[in-house]
């Protein structure tokens, strides 16, 4: 009969999570998670797939929590303000997180151009690819109902929203402060409300 599991996952994940956000990949050892979680080396391999399992588990976690404070917004909206919305909570103090480090995914994008992992490539990609769909759907929403202008190309538009958001996420863990990206986002903001019509 198997033993029962002695610890949650969900937690476990979000612990391992945090410790991914501020060290990185290949910043983070094995014996650090086992210390963090409490978890043998043994069980971190079969239970979560290894170093890279649970990274790959952070990263969807991560994700969950911009279906909620990103995604849900901009799917319930059809104007350019929602899209200034999202990008101005990316700079705003979050006290309760780790953004003063800036993006989990972006920098995860950033130190696998090293570790050339296929799988978080696609963890990665996927969630930027949403962010980027999401954008161009509250565009073409928008150009349908008359809320953005004829001329705003949605793909185009959506791409440059993606690379705000990675831009400003850098520029915040340069700075080790949520807000580093003010003035940069700032500038791109007033690039989006010039989508507005009327």
């Amino acid at each position: 009969m198997a033993r029962p599991k002695s610890y949650d996952r969900a937690e476990v994940v979000e612990r391992v999570r945090n410790l991914f956000w501020k060290h990185g990949y290949q910043g983070l050892g094995i014996r650090a998670i086992e210390e963090e979680t409490g978890l043998g080396r043994f069980a971190i391999r079969t239970e979560f797939g290894g170093k890279e399992g649970l990274m790959l588990e952070a990263l969807s976690s991560y994700s969950g929590d911009t279906e909620t404070y990103v995604y849900d917004v901009l799917r319930k909206r059809d104007d350019p303000q929602a899209i200034v919305e999202v990008l101005e909570g990316m700079v705003a103090p979050h006290p309760e997180t780790l953004r003063h480090l800036g993006c989990l995914m972006v920098n995860t994008t950033i130190e696998n151009v090293s570790l050339d992992s296929g799988p978080l490539r696609e963890a990665t990609d996927r969630h930027f690819d949403t962010l980027r769909d999401e954008v161009a759907a509250l565009l073409i929403r928008g150009r349908a109902t008359g809320t953005v202008r004829d001329d705003v190309d949605p793909a185009s538009a959506a791409e440059f929203v993606k690379g705000a958001v990675m831009a400003a996420m850098v520029l915040n863990r340069a700075a080790g402060d949520a807000s580093g990206g003010n003035s940069f986002m700032r500038e791109a903001v007033r690039t989006v409300e010039g989508w507005a019509a009327g």
